[in-house]
């Protein structure tokens, strides 16, 4: 599973990978470059940023790759948009360069000082991917215009290897070539620390190499550059998420909720991712905020109670594992009884949201969650409203059964097994179940009736039935030394039809052995009376205890010894009678 979600994040995000527009338009021919004029800052005289921006604008004119966008072509798709040159803010260029498809842009201020001097900051923007890479600030001489010029076109040149190797790296990416495609984007951070889009195409490749870690702590540079950076806060949660890192899962998933606080299919889906990765509670989190915005949402509502029923669950198999052994059912915890109490608010809700379309299993959850919490009568009466709406559907039959059985309603709890198998004649163990419950109430021929069925069609099931008498009788009457109950029990289980030689042998052993531990408590008074009662029972005694095949080596009895007082009792009740007689 992880797998497959693993190549579908990578082949949404391989959609997601910006390659600078910049470098298309490169490899295309020469790119464009706007260069306005460089803004002058708290009333510095403007003359000087005039005259900068055209030296810069000859420089790049000169490259074989680039070109700037002509002085005039500014002016004219300024005015198109009611701008003028002169008056170009960082943000409105780069609004203007997008508007007429430019792909870089310069934005450059300066500042006069007192001795006549200016100092300058400028910087380079990708305009598709969003992208700066900034110029290091500089201080020139009051005619030096020139100079400025070139010291920003000297570190242009870092820029562009910037957006080479960044291009670089997202083609070895793309070719899987992990180790080379890492070494390009380190060379464009190096180049450009601030550079987005590489680091987020950094973590990516440690993502595919599946060193998680790494990816993690990459995405982290993102968040710090970007803090709203979609795609790194969605890669970051699935990679906490499957990383079993719950918290830092939800600090991430809930941070891109932020950004679409409004969309329930999204945060229906990462409470999904969150809930498969094993944090069913995280899940509840994310969905609860949907619902507080719209609590009307049966779609939200449906999510909700699966992942509360889930964390229930996962609740009482926790305490299951600290009970000692045989210690019997762990009882549930404020929490586990918490989450299946909201589970079922959950549940009715979709249900009266949904009346016949409800799924089958979410209306199973309410009557599985009522008892577990041991609340019976509620649910026998959600079993009696939903097999009205569901009539058909076996599974809820089942579990309404077992309601029943528990609140000893027993006949009721069969007449839904009936009903069940009606509906689905192959529904597995129906008949044995019947059986057991039977077993359990004492009926045993009632038991046997049922179960002749089902042992007549399946030798497997044949098996397990016998199985069922035989556990009874042997639990309850021969370790209780009630010899009558094991004997009515395994002379019960050999009238089932289609069981094995082997189990046939084990029930002639008990049966035996309990004919025999009767008899001899029978016999102790050694009068004629008891002689000829038990002389019958100590010889059916030996006859099934010679019919047991290679079974009692599984057990430590001794068998030819036990045949041996067997025979000495028969021998002692044949020498009373002949003596009374």
């Amino acid at each position: 599973m992880v797998a497959r979600l693993k190549l579908t994040v990578s082949v949404i995000l391989a959609a997601l990978v910006v390659v600078p527009a910049a470098l298309q338009a490169q490899n295309q021919g020469r790119f464009v470059v706007m260069i306005p004029y460089f803004e002058p800052l708290e009333d510095a005289d403007d003359d000087f940023g005039k005259d900068a921006s055209k030296e810069l604008r000859e420089l790049i004119n000169g490259l074989a790759t680039h070109q700037p966008m002509k002085e005039g072509d500014i002016k004219d798709e300024a005015k198109r948009f009611d701008l003028k040159i002169e008056d170009l803010t960082c943000i409105q260029t780069r609004q203007l360069a997008a508007a007429v498809n430019v792909e870089v842009a310069l934005c450059a201020a300066y500042t006069e000082n007192a001795d006549k001097s200016w100092t300058l900051n400028a910087e380079f923007w990708d305009i598709r991917s969003n992208e700066s890479f900034k110029i290091s600030e500089t201080t020139v001489g009051e005619k030096e215009d020139a100079a400025a010029a070139m010291h920003i076109f000297t570190e242009f040149d870092g820029y562009v290897q910037q957006i080479r190797a960044a291009a670089f790296c997202a083609d070895y990416a793309t070719s899987q070539q992990w180790e080379n495609a890492l070494r390009q984007c380190d060379l464009a951070i190096d180049l450009n620390p601030g550079a987005v889009g590489t680091r987020y195409q950094r973590a990516r490749i440690f993502y595919e190499m599946e060193n998680y870690p790494d990816a993690l702590t990459e995405l982290e540079a993102v968040l710090e550059i970007n803090g709203f950076h979609e795609d790194a806060l969605q890669l970051g949660g699935f990679i906490a998420t499957t990383e079993g890192l719950k918290e830092q899962a939800r600090g991430y998933y809930g941070r891109y909720l932020d950004l679409n606080p409004g969309s329930a299919s999204i945060r229906m889906n990462i409470a999904y991712e969150l809930a498969k990765a094993g944090d069913p509670v995280g899940a509840m989190e994310f969905i609860q905020v949907g619902l507080d915005v719209d609590a009307e949402n049966v779609d939200l509502w449906e999510q909700y109670g699966s992942f509360a029923f889930a964390a229930a669950d996962a609740e009482r198999a926790a305490a299951a594992l600290t009970q000692p052994a045989n210690g019997g059912d762990a009882p549930l915890s404020a929490e586990a009884t918490g989450f299946y109490r909201e589970a079922i608010t959950a549940y009715e809700k979709v249900f009266a949201g949904k009346g016949e379309e409800t799924p089958v299993g979410h209306l199973r959850n309410i009557m599985a969650a009522y008892i577990q919490l041991e609340e019976l009568a509620a649910a026998i009466d959600v079993g009696e409203r939903v097999v009205q709406t569901h009539s058909e559907e076996d599974v809820l039959w089942s579990i309404y059964a077992d309601a029943l059985q528990r609140d000893g309603q027993l006949d009721e709890a069969i007449a839904a097994i009936d009903r069940l198998k009606q509906i689905n004649p192959d529904y597995p163990s129906a008949s044995l179940r019947q059986g057991q419950w039977l077993i359990q109430a004492g009926r045993i021929d009632d038991a046997v009736a049922v179960l002749q069925g089902v042992a007549a069609q399946d030798a497997q099931q044949a098996e397990q039935a016998a199985r069922m008498v035989f556990n009874d009788a042997y639990s309850e009457g021969y370790q209780k030394e009630d010899y009558a109950y094991s004997i009515a029990g395994m002379t019960a289980a050999k009238e089932l039809p289609g069981i094995s030689d082997e189990m046939r042998h084990q029930l002639n052993f008990w049966h035996g052995y309990s004919v025999y531990r009767l008899a001899v408590v029978e016999q102790g008074p050694n009068t004629l009376e008891t002689a000829q009662s038990t002389l019958a029972k100590f010889q059916s005694a030996m006859a099934l205890l010679r019919e047991t095949g290679q079974y009692p080596g599984s057990v430590s009895v001794d068998l030819q010894e036990l045949l041996g007082n067997v025979t000495t009792y028969v021998e002692i009740q044949e020498a009373i009678i002949k003596r009374g007689s």
